[in-house]
């Protein structure tokens, strides 16, 4: 699939899957996936906006195209969050505090609750300009997550450099998680540190009931994954388990 700008709101759409409170048994948001139109991988689409010198402009099409959906259909804060990935390279851009400030201007922040995923696919170059623009983008009421933790080119320093909201443990973490006491024990190690520091966890990749037991037995509060719901386009406000 060939990355044309003026053929992008017909070529990609959004499925949302719910990120899960195991605790209360409800959901607490959306994560925001994006999908084309004759079902290209996504990772093969922003390795072809790569190389036709696009990627800025599909990610950001592609975080106002979920913003403008998920509003459309009526949700609020208290109601659920909105994940929404992005690339470093995104927030390094020259031109994307003006749109993030657009995005603010337009009151998408009024009702809903914002939560910016932090790929780990790319090297973080500019790190202190990085982090600065972090901050300042919490500042404008964003909340920030570090997704796929455990997989690509994460490390502790983001954890500690960065102070997100929110941490999402790779799928690797949960895959097996019943039969690996390793990372059992891994896990409860990063669920201490964040609750002494006011992170969340949002364990990804759930797939099997028994994983599912020991995650809630371990004291993951969050979760995702295709044993508690499938991404899918939004019809519902309220979403169990």
């Amino acid at each position: 699939m060939a990355i044309q700008e003026k053929h992008l709101e017909t070529e990609i759409h959004h499925h949302f899957q719910p990120v899960f409170n195991l605790m209360g048994k409800k959901t607490i948001g959306f994560e925001a996936l994006l999908r084309t139109s004759n079902n290209t991988n996504p990772e093969s689409i922003f390795q072809k906006a790569k190389e036709n010198g696009m990627l800025y402009k599909l990610d950001i099409f592609s975080i106002k195209m979920a913003i403008a959906t998920y509003s459309s259909i009526g949700y609020t804060k208290e109601e659920g969050k909105l994940f929404l990935n992005i690339l470093p390279s995104t927030i390094l851009h020259d031109t994307f505090l003006e749109f993030i400030m657009t995005i603010v201007r337009k009151n998408y922040l009024v009702n809903q609750e914002i939560i910016l995923e932090i790929s780990e696919s790319e090297i973080v170059e500019k790190y202190e300009t990085f982090r600065d623009r972090i901050f300042l983008l919490k500042e404008l009421g964003f909340r920030i997550a570090i997704d796929d933790y455990g997989n690509g080119y994460s490390d502790i320093k983001n954890i500690v450099e960065l102070e997100p909201h929110y941490l999402k443990l790779d799928r690797y973490f949960s895959k097996n998680l019943a039969s690996s006491s390793k990372k059992q024990e891994l896990i409860t190690y990063i669920i201490n540190y964040c609750e002494k520091n006011e992170c969340n966890i949002i364990l990804e990749g759930l797939e099997r009931k028994t994983d599912l037991e020991i995650a809630y037995n371990l004291g993951v509060q969050y979760a995702q994954g295709y044993l508690l719901s499938k991404p899918t386009t939004l019809k519902a406000k309220t979403l169990q388990y």
